[in-house]
């Protein structure tokens, strides 16, 4: 099957690009490389980098195409999305506007979308029937991208994600928050906490939310999916768990920023019974194989990282 991957050369994309081409699919990688790696990708691959924004990518798509569509290309910063909401609605909704008519024009058998958790805003363990109620311009524009994909006549799955980490996931960027704490704490360098370090997320790992993605591209039901853990832990139990591989950090703690939640955590009853989907990786088990694949990935990108955390 040719799948066109939006976003396919970033940190979940390029997960997703080799799952595709390990059982025999033929991925094609559409992105603007502001934060995807070419180094994330294997030869051969048929790339097109566009800006999902742009107006001429509904056109460009129907010239790809594609047989299904996982969308993950977006703006994912939660502070930018704050401090310039009419950037995060350009990418977020009208990008998706584009992918869904070139989607359309391209008559896809699937369309996979990749929204986030935080549409439910604060939850200590929502499941999809839990009324929307997101708390920054990100979430409230993800959950109008849901509708998109519900109102387009697709075949469509919307997959909400919990806190993704692993291999890949920037740290010189506003990545996930154990990709900075790792990247400072391999050099000694403080670890400022934003807020009091008790608010709460669900993480999950990075092979985890591909195995549930694929699943959801393969099947024929259209809905709304959690893909998360269903725990929550706090930033600070994260920081002492991630002390037991690199030793004491010093920690800095500051106000906590617009747009924060204090609590995220969802429910992934519905991907267990329909899907049989089960995490394969708890916290710790996904962590220790983070820090080794981490430290012998071979990348152009850079160690250096924000002092901070997103979410």
């Amino acid at each position: 099957m040719r799948v066109l991957v939006t976003g396919g050369a970033g940190f979940i994309g390029s997960h997703v690009v080799e799952a595709l081409l390990a059982r025999g699919d033929t991925p094609i990688v559409l992105d603007d490389f502001s934060r995807g790696c070419p180094d994330y990708l294997p030869p051969g691959l048929q790339i097109v980098a566009i800006d999902i924004a742009n107006p001429l990518t509904p056109g460009l798509i129907r010239t790809l195409r594609p047989e299904a569509v996982i969308h993950l290309a977006a703006q994912v910063s939660v502070a930018r999305s704050v401090e310039d909401p009419i950037r995060d609605w350009l990418v977020n909704v009208n990008g998706t506007v584009h992918v869904v008519r070139g989607a359309l024009a391209c008559g896809v058998r699937r369309f996979v979308f990749a929204s986030t958790g935080g549409v439910y805003g604060e939850t200590t363990g929502a499941d999809e029937n839990a009324a929307p109620h997101p708390a920054n311009p990100y979430s409230a524009h993800k959950y109008l991208a849901e509708c998109l994909a519900e109102w387009s006549g697709l075949s469509y799955a919307i997959a909400r994600l919990a806190n993704v980490y692993g291999p890949r996931q920037r740290a010189d960027l506003e990545g996930g928050v154990i990709a900075i704490f790792t990247a400072r704490l391999r050099r000694s360098l403080p670890v400022t906490i934003f807020g009091t370090g008790e608010q709460r997320r669900d993480f999950i790992y990075v092979r985890d939310v591909v195995a549930a993605l694929l699943q959801l591209l393969d099947s024929a039901r259209c809905g709304v999916w959690n893909v998360g853990s269903g725990r929550a832990t706090s930033i600070n139990e994260l920081l002492a768990l991630l002390e037991t591989h690199f030793g004491r950090a010093l920690r800095r703690y500051k106000p906590a920023r617009p747009g924060d939640v204090r609590i995220s955590c969802l429910r992934p009853d519905r991907m267990r019974r329909d899907f049989r989907w089960e995490p394969r990786y708890d916290l710790a088990s996904g962590l220790a194989e983070f820090l080794v694949e981490q430290q012998y990935a071979k990348t152009r990108i850079p160690a250096s990282a924000a002092p901070h955390y997103p979410r």
